[in-house]
């Protein structure tokens, strides 16, 4: 059995005492609660260090009080337990061994500082019940869980069987190591779908649908009636263009030429909230979920099936119910006029993207077999096909006038894998968007603009989908970066950072480490987020801007319906919690981006496990003092390679060039360095790859 951490029993008596400032304590009732056999002598010496340090005090023969006179500030351990950050003044400490001992990350501590100005914790204020999920190794009869983001194991109670994956809270802390409850096994760690599952755990994200919510969604109607008078639009020309496996569809244009030769488009989108129902089990749950989640081999819904791929879903040739802005536009590209109204469409024709992209490049309609979601060769009407060019070419204007606005433009390539029934990688497809994607893009960015106009009008406390400006210090370190690329583009202190920043993209479209670039410039900038408090977005250079086109899998756009709807009604828009409702929205957000790109990384991992000293061309993506981190150029896979595994001398990390140095050869390794690298290994548990740089591409 592990051996008992005095120092880590010394901090429950501490612990104790703070709880209870009030109580005395005898002997028996400390041991009592520390919870373990421990001799008397050992007892008085863990009771005497807490004596000398004036947590507690004496109150007569063999009892103890809780020190009132002493004053303590109050922390939170973060960075994995190496700091401690004051609440009050956000001033960042560092933590020696000894004081973290026995803490988490996220601990909430009382601490005081010393006359050598060093900190010191005094007791535990708070932890949350953090859930932890891994997989089990067996030390004789102990069950120990394994995360790859702990720097301990936790010993776990409960019947499991060596690589069980399971998720477990810790319960108690005795040894150099805590102990734990294991709340649920899910399976055995080589399982795909296990390992899919044990990310929707660690992410607290749900498998399934209850029972209850299954049977409210089930009993609504498909023709469920209609307080409101809709427009019929069924006999206009209406589309929808999405990827080809898409199953729901929640966004349409129609196109109308009028007869003072303007045109009327419709963006249609799936009106949820006729079906979706305030406070209902099904409206709460979907507010829980706040949003889908895409991982690497499924989606987890924020709606049940029936209504995310059916009820609301615009499929083709049946009458749905769909929430529009209506635009109508001059030859000149100008908008004359605008409206918002709930409508009935009929779609003709369900395209995707490349189906699209098709049309747009050899402007006409005769698709050829190998573009077709049916991989049949079909022709499109001509009046589709006059649509999508005209649409297009409004489209070009639009991002064209928003360029020159100061919106940002990425086109970051992404990886999706494709898998067997068994759920395993077998093969991979890089997306990346052209024409026939910005067109769609254009016309929702152009309806959420609209709508936020419109629900801020009179000073509403409204929902609007914010990004702030970069902080100036990420701004330096990416201008930093970009020059140790040989890019040398003035980013800080300019007088238009959007335009700079459009500047350096639009310099390395073509070349191997535009990815890279892509990615350190995002990270550069602030996270969008759902806020009441409308401070513009940054990125995409509007004043005004929220999320109204993708209801179905959002729940910030089903709020922002209902805003819209009670004022196109005259109605006063309830707004009670309404920031609350954005925390939560931006919140899960985050919570499932962390969780697709786990999924992704564990599908990489996968992926290059069955390609074990095979040799690939990659890029040269970061670095630090372990070793330096490759994209792999085809399939966009990313792992280390160890200073031990880089070739022909023995390096270093410089920090401050941000290189890699041969310190005999002064060879050197920078950001977007083209190398041959092999696979030499994989780690599924910590969910990284080893290469082996084989040599170097001038």
């Amino acid at each position: 059995m592990f051996k008992i951490n005095t120092e880590i029993l010394e901090k429950k008596i501490t612990f104790l005492f703070f709880e209870n400032p009030k109580k005395t304590f005898n002997l028996k009732q400390i041991k009592y609660f520390i919870g373990t056999k421990l001799e008397e002598r050992d007892l008085m010496k863990m009771l005497s260090s807490v004596l000398r340090k004036d947590y507690i005090k004496e109150s007569g023969r063999g009892k103890y009080i809780y020190n009132k006179n002493k004053r303590y500030l109050v922390g939170i351990i973060k960075k994995r337990v190496k700091t401690l950050v004051d609440i009050e003044t956000s001033i960042e400490f560092k933590l020696t061994k000894s004081e973290k001992t026995g803490f988490l990350e996220g601990d909430i501590v009382y601490y005081w500082i010393d006359k050598k100005e060093k900190i010191r914790i005094a007791s535990l204020k708070d932890r949350e019940l953090i859930k932890y999920v891994g997989h089990i190794k067996k030390d004789g009869k102990i069950n120990l869980l394994k995360n790859s983001n702990l720097d301990f194991d936790i010993i776990v109670k409960g019947q499991c069987k060596e690589d069980d994956i399971v998720s477990a809270h810790i319960t108690d802390w005795k040894y150099s190591i805590p102990e734990g409850k294991i709340l649920k096994i899910i399976g055995n760690k080589e399982e795909t779908n296990t390992q899919i599952h044990a990310i929707l755990e660690e992410y607290n994200l749900p498998y399934f649908f209850s029972k209850e919510v299954l049977k409210e969604a089930n009993k609504i109607s498909k023709e469920k009636a209609s307080s409101v008078k809709r427009k019929d639009l069924r006999n206009t020309l209406t589309f929808t263009i999405d990827p080809d496996d898409a199953k729901d569809f929640d966004d349409a244009l129609s196109f109308k030429k009028l007869k003072n030769n303007n045109v009327e488009i419709g963006i249609h989108i799936a009106d949820v909230t006729h079906y979706l129902e305030k406070n209902t089990l099904l409206d709460k749950e979907a507010k829980k979920r706040a949003t889908s989640v895409y991982l690497s081999d499924r989606v987890v819904p924020m709606l049940p099936e029936i209504l995310s791929n059916d009820l609301c879903s615009l499929n083709p040739n049946e009458d749905k119910n769909v929430f529009s802005v209506l635009v109508e536009i001059d030859n000149n590209f100008n908008i004359i006029s605008k409206e918002f109204s709930k409508c009935l469409i009929n779609s003709n024709e369900r395209m995707s993207y490349q189906e699209a992209q098709y049309v747009i490049e050899n402007k006409n309609g005769k698709l050829a077999a190998d573009v077709t979601i049916t991989k049949k060769k079909r022709s499109l009407s001509k009046e589709l096909v006059e649509a999508i060019l005209h649409l297009n070419s409004v489209a070009l204007k639009l991002k064209e006038k928003r360029k020159n606005e100061g919106s940002v433009f990425f086109n970051k390539e992404e990886v999706r894998f494709v898998v067997n029934d068994r759920g395993e990688p077998t093969d991979y497809k890089i997306k990346k968007q052209k024409q026939a994607n910005f067109l769609i893009e254009e016309f929702m960015l152009l309806a959420n603009v609209l709508v936020a106009k419109k629900i801020k009008e009179k000073n509403r406390t409204a929902v609007f989908r914010v990004h702030d400006y970069p902080d100036e210090e990420k701004i330096i370190e990416l201008e930093r970066f970009a020059k140790n690329l040989g890019y040398y583009v003035k980013l800080s202190n300019v007088k238009n950072i959007n335009v700079a920043i459009n500047s350096l993209l639009k310099k390395a479209e073509n070349n191997p480490e535009k990815n890279i670039l892509d990615m350190m410039v995002i990270r550069s900038m602030s996270k969008a987020k759902y806020s009441t408090n409308n401070i513009g977005h940054f990125g995409l250079g509007f004043n005004d801007y929220t999320h109204f086109t993708s209801p179905i899998r959002r729940y910030p756009d089903v709020i922002v319906h209902r805003l819209l709807f009670s004022i196109i009604q005259k109605q006063t828009p309830k707004q009670q919690d309404l920031e609350n409702a954005c925390l939560h929205c931006s919140k899960m957000e985050e919570t499932a981006t962390k969780a697709e790109r786990a999924s992704i990384k564990m599908m990489q991992v996968k992926y290059m496990s069955k390609r074990i000293n095979q040799k690939f061309r990659a890029i040269v993506s970061g670095m630090n003092e372990r070793g330096i981190f490759v994209e792999i150029k085809e399939n966009k896979c990313e792992g280390l390679v160890r200073m031990k595994d880089i070739p022909n001398d023995y390096f270093v990390y410089d920090h401050k060039n941000n290189k890699v140095v041969g310190q005999n050869t002064h060879e050197e390794y920078s950001f977007g360095d083209e190398v041959i690298i092999k696979v030499i290994g994989t780690d599924l548990d910590k969910k990284h790859v080893d290469f082996k740089i084989l040599e170097r591409k001038e």
